[in-house]
């Protein structure tokens, strides 16, 4: 199939870019359904490098070997590829290129970036794109990376978010519904029950969706944290509890959602707070990484401030072990506050929810990220 163009009378055959996608998860499913014009995806399976039977990630997928006749381009999100193709590479941080280890050895950093700079030199490699500025400073922050032949091929691209039809966009009377999603500790969980429990005492009639799993979401080596949570969430009437599948939440909860809770301290983008937005429902969120880079603190939401905080330290070995009393209370109090603001008024709510809806769909729009895309996928067959 070919993709025509028309300029001045004169009709340009344009040739079909075909790219390859490497493992599928949330994001990746969403750009393979909205291609540029005249791009066509593709999944590519691969088998395990021989590199990998070495080391070992907790990323799946993590460099394994993609060779494909069938493709102009290959694209890897979130990992580094073993490719003679050539290719691209999206990343929320540097941080994902280096996770990687010998089984039971954890290799140093130096030598983990070593590693991973020798295959961004690589001629083939065409592009290094980042999710937010937050991602793309990590580069040098972490990796201490500043050679310029790996920088010139780095650059920003925003990820798109599908357009929600006017529809399903609803701003609901006074009985709030809250939603939490995601794993439980490392996305500030605890504060989200301590300020709703506060929050019930003032507004009896709010309700909390909490869309995680207990075996899954509640992962930390501080059993006592645990179970008392645990006991509390499932104590309390007004809370419904369990995960659900993705396509379930988007299609049969947000539509009912009036505010969205992600007090986290790890996210590295906050694609759930964009779902959200596109909905129409204000969030509530931190400073943390590239989330400024999402919410407009006062304008499609509140953004608490965790600047002061080490919160990298909270959460090493991706799990929340123990949370130090000032920064418990802090969060907590916060959360409380601007939960309290927003179930206060629904003209707030409503505000705010438009502000998000508006900002989806410009600066995230897959209009907006596919423009740009395009312009890459091209420049990257053409040297």
């Amino acid at each position: 199939m070919e993709h025509l163009t028309s300029i001045s009378n004169t009709t340009v055959v344009e040739r079909p870019i075909r790219v390859g996608l490497m493992e599928r998860h949330g994001m990746i499913d969403e750009v393979s359904h909205n291609p540029p014009p005249g791009v066509f995806y593709s999944f590519v399976n691969a088998p395990q490098s021989r590199l990998m039977k070495v080391l070992r990630s907790p990323i799946k997928g993590y460099l394994r070997s993609y060779n494909s006749p069938d493709h102009d381009l290959l694209e890897s999100i979130m990992h580094p590829l073993v490719t003679d193709n050539r290719w691209i590479l999206s990343l929320a941080n540097f941080l994902e290129c280096t996770a990687f280890e010998l089984p039971g050895i954890p290799l140093p950093r130096i030598m983990r970036v070593a590693f991973i700079k020798s295959l961004l030199l690589r001629d083939n490699l065409k592009k290094i794109y980042f999710w937010s500025d937050a991602g793309r400073r990590t580069l040098e922050t972490y990796g201490h990376v500043t050679d310029p032949r790996v920088l010139r091929k780095v650059t920003v691209v925003y990820p798109g978010i599908r357009r929600v039809p006017d529809e399903l966009i609803r701003f609901h009377g006074e009985d709030v519904n809250i939603l939490f999603s995601g794993t439980f500790f490392i996305k500030g969980g605890v504060h989200m029950i301590d300020a709703f429990e506060m929050a019930q005492k003032r507004f009896p009639s709010i309700q909390l969706r909490l869309c995680c799993d207990e075996r899954i979401d509640f992962n930390t080596p501080n059993h006592r944290m645990r179970e008392e949570y645990l006991a509390r969430i499932k104590s309390n009437p007004s809370i419904t509890f369990g995960r659900v599948a993705r396509q379930t939440l988007i299609q049969e909860i947000l539509p009912h959602m009036d505010i969205y809770a992600l007090p986290t301290y790890a996210d590295t983008f906050g694609f759930a707070l964009l779902e959200a937005m596109a909905f129409g429902i204000p969030v509530i969120s931190t400073t943390y990484f590239a989330i400024p880079e999402i919410v407009q603190h006062g304008v499609c939401g509140f953004l608490i401030n965790t600047d002061h905080f080490d919160c990298e330290r909270l959460v090493r070995g991706h799990v929340v072990d123990k949370i130090p009393v000032d920064f418990h209370e802090y969060m907590s109090e916060q959360m409380f506050l601007n939960l309290c603001t927003l179930i206060e008024s629904i003209d707030l709510r409503r505000r705010m929810g438009e502000a998000g809806v508006a900002i989806a769909r410009s600066k995230f729009s897959f209009e907006t990220r596919n423009q740009r895309m395009l312009e890459i996928y091209r420049e990257a067959i053409e040297t």
